[in-house]
């Protein structure tokens, strides 16, 4: 029996065995809070009242007992989506088989649900078929999706046929390439970034960055990316500088392997070389002519043309024009698209700045914004901004707030509802994050942004936001929680709550973000 079979065996023990269907999904320790986050699910065709999770959470604080640490019980209706699944699928082979992750694609992957029984028929080639069972990554993957889902998962591989090129066959292919269209236009005007999708890596690590268009590049970079169809894809070898001996004693250069291609987009090409290591080497060999590739890598001068020295590849999908979500370039954001900012009103104001000397300088001459967000839960890589709130302090003064809901992918979470009360129905007509970040950028220029305990939480997730259109917050950081723990020496704890007490700043309604938001600025206002 697994540590966590005992540990659900306990809480059923406790309980009279009344809720066997609940399963561990994920185990979380938080070093920088101090914090342990369980997260516990149920089926999604069973209900669990109030009365239920805090009887569990008992059971749980019973059970979990660590020092100076603080437990949180997370409890969860499972959510069952096929692209969820699929992605799920993606990241256990990922971890645990790079040769399957890289061979497999989306069309190799078919999900049936029915209720809470999930059928995943897996296509792979008889040898990759035979690495699966012989490793045991079949019971590894059922025991792994039925805790993250909290359902019945059955697996079923069927063998595809092995994929051979010659090179008969890759000379056609590439003809046939050759006179194909260009591809479909990608930019317009001065934009010269894009979204790619369906990135699978081949070649070295994930690329988190958008590529810019190859016409784009006229100067050396140290990192770029840049994505389009590969064409003359060649193997060579080169002399490294070490030298290895031979059976006769003599010292002979040692020879590795280089691959050079082009990379072509509709505006323009750039010649490619790669160095790989022993490990990506076989992984050159899955690339094809006619492949369209996302790359990464260092771009030098060569022969007075310009090409990239390649560190990562993967394969991607380059939307047609119609569908493309082009990367917001920062110089063209010069008015609010889809949330305004407001006049801040409010009577309190001109009490708070009668007296100009409680002002430090920097505050009388600077420009801030204090932001908040509520999200769907505290994962920073994975859960969702839902609100935002800020307020820009200028010159001393409230000046304006941007406030809106977000509507995000995925149901909000029952425990995210209960603590911030924003519920589905609330953000069912509202903007999407990708809409939302933009203006909130076009806010936020030029001023430093200010958060409470933000640094460890709001700010990642306001740096994922911004890169998922290609947007780059690099404005000056200042959390408040920093402030208030150098400052105000002696507190029972730092909370928000705790520390606005302790200055006599009212706080309303906490865990919606304006008005988290005004509280945090008084608190900063009385301590910077």
């Amino acid at each position: 029996m697994t540590k966590l079979e005992t540990f659900i065996k306990y809480i059923n023990d406790r309980t009279c065995n009344k809720y066997p269907f609940l399963r561990v999904k994920q185990v979380l320790f938080d070093r920088q809070k101090n914090e342990c986050v369980l997260s516990i699910i149920y089926p999604f065709d069973k209900d669990l009242t109030n009365d239920d999770k805090q009887k569990i959470t008992n059971v749980v604080n019973d059970y979990v007992t660590l020092k100076q640490a603080k437990v949180i019980v997370n409890i969860s209706k499972s959510f069952i989506e096929p692209d969820l699944i699929r992605h799920k699928i993606s990241m256990f082979f990922k971890k645990n088989s790079a040769l399957l992750f890289n061979t497999m694609g989306g069309q190799d992957v078919n999900i049936l649900i029915d209720k809470v029984n999930i059928t995943i028929n897996l296509s792979l080639e008889k040898a990759n078929k035979s690495l699966f069972f012989k490793t045991g990554l079949d019971r590894e993957l059922k025991e792994y999706l039925e805790n993250q889902f909290c359902a019945n998962v059955l697996i079923i591989v069927s063998e595809k046929q092995a994929t051979e090129i010659n090179d008969k066959s890759l000379q056609n292919r590439l003809a046939s390439i050759e006179r194909q269209s260009e591809l479909d236009s990608l930019v317009v005007g001065n934009l010269d970034k894009y979204l790619v999708s369906d990135k699978r890596v081949i070649v070295g690590d994930e690329i988190h960055f958008n590529p810019r268009v190859i016409s784009s590049i006229k100067k050396e970079y140290e990192n770029t990316v840049i994505a389009g169809k590969i064409f003359f894809l060649t193997e060579r070898t080169y002399k490294s500088k070490r030298k290895v001996k031979t059976k006769d004693g003599e010292e002979k250069e040692l020879e590795k392997p280089l691959f050079r291609f082009q990379i072509k987009d509709n505006t323009g090409t750039i010649n490619a070389i790669i160095f790989p290591s022993k490990v990506n080497y076989h992984k050159m060999h899955l690339l094809k002519n006619g492949d369209t590739i996302l790359v990464q890598g260092k771009v030098e001068k060569y022969n007075d043309n310009y090409e990239i020295v390649v560190k990562n590849i993967s394969l991607c999908t380059i939307p047609d024009k119609n569908e493309v979500e082009k990367i917001v370039n920062e110089e063209l954001i010069t008015d609010y698209k889809f949330v305004r900012p407001q006049k801040y009103y409010s009577q309190k104001q001109t009490n708070l700045f009668e007296i100009e000397r409680h002002l430090s300088k920097e505050v009388r001459q600077g420009s801030f914004v204090v932001y908040d967000f509520e999200t769907t839960g505290v994962n920073v890589t994975q859960d969702e901004i839902i609100e935002i709130g800020a307020l820009k302090i200028e010159n001393g003064e409230y000046k304006e707030v941007f406030t809106t809901l977000v509507k995000p992918k995925r149901p909000i979470p029952a425990e995210a509802t209960k603590v911030n009360k924003i519920t589905d129905e609330m953000v069912s007509n509202c903007c999407s994050i990708e809409q939302v970040i933009r203006d909130f950028y076009l806010f936020c220029k030029g001023s430093q942004m200010v958060g409470y305990n933000s640094i460890a939480f709001d700010s990642i997730f306001l740096l994922r936001a911004g890169k998922s259109i290609g947007l780059d917050f690099n404005n000056n950081q200042l959390d408040a929680f920093l402030l208030a723990k150098e400052k105000l020496k002696g507190l029972r704890n730092y909370k928000l709550g705790t520390v606005a007490k302790y200055l006599e700043v009212n706080l309303v309604d906490a865990h919606r973000a304006l008005n988290d938001v005004i509280a945090t600025a008084e608190v900063f206002l009385k301590l910077y």
